[in-house]
């Protein structure tokens, strides 16, 4: 990481198909937005060496200053697994200096449990000047420890909303024995303000 931006809340486990599974958060620590996020994931050997190399392309435009992007990645190598001693997480990333007029946020949720689920409701809504689109919501699980367990992205039924809209959402979790144990969890909203053409 670096002063502006972290990663954080990392968490390593071998899944039920035997796959091992790196989930974590970037963070933006800064008040600038970030754009053009990569993250880079290096595994290496008992002696230093790297033996394996993988960039995880972030599926959103921006990160706005104060926000979290939750991250995972599979490794299937299944043969390289024992030869790995040390792994390392980075970022990439671009400072973004412009001002967004949208500003999704999601507005506190209800829970409730039914047979084998977890049901959250809640909604979101823009409290912003502007209209926003390509929105997307991630909620992302976490253990006692406050590391990223699993993530779950919410169906939204409108990627793109005016100033003052809102919509409700719902989000399911199957409560069985393939789900890793969470104790806490946090919503989190993406979006691009709409492009403006010109008169």
């Amino acid at each position: 990481g670096s002063i502006d931006v972290k990663v954080e809340n990392c968490n390593l486990y071998l899944d039920i198909y035997e796959d091992l599974v790196i989930l974590g958060e970037v963070k933006n620590d800064s008040k600038v937005n970030k754009t053009n996020i990569e993250i880079t994931i290096n595994f290496y050997d008992k002696g230093g060496e790297k033996i394996i190399s993988a960039a995880i392309p972030a599926h959103i435009n921006y990160l706005r200053g104060g926000s979290r992007l939750p991250f995972y990645y599979y490794l299937t190598e299944r043969e390289k697994y024992i030869d790995i001693s040390k792994i390392k997480i980075g970022v990439n990333y671009k400072d973004c200096y412009e001002r967004f007029e949208g500003n999704p946020i999601v507005k506190k949720e209800s829970y409730y449990y039914e047979e084998d689920y977890l049901i959250i409701e809640s909604r979101v809504i823009n409290i912003g000047e502007g209209k926003i689109r390509n929105l997307k919501l991630f909620c992302t699980f976490y253990n006692d420890k406050n590391q990223v367990v699993f993530i779950k992205q919410c169906y939204l039924s409108r990627e793109e909303m005016i100033a003052d809209q809102e919509q409700k959402f719902n989000l399911k979790v199957l409560l069985d024995e393939y789900l890793p144990v969470f104790t806490h969890y946090r919503f989190e909203v993406f979006f691009e303000d709409e492009i403006k053409t010109p008169d």
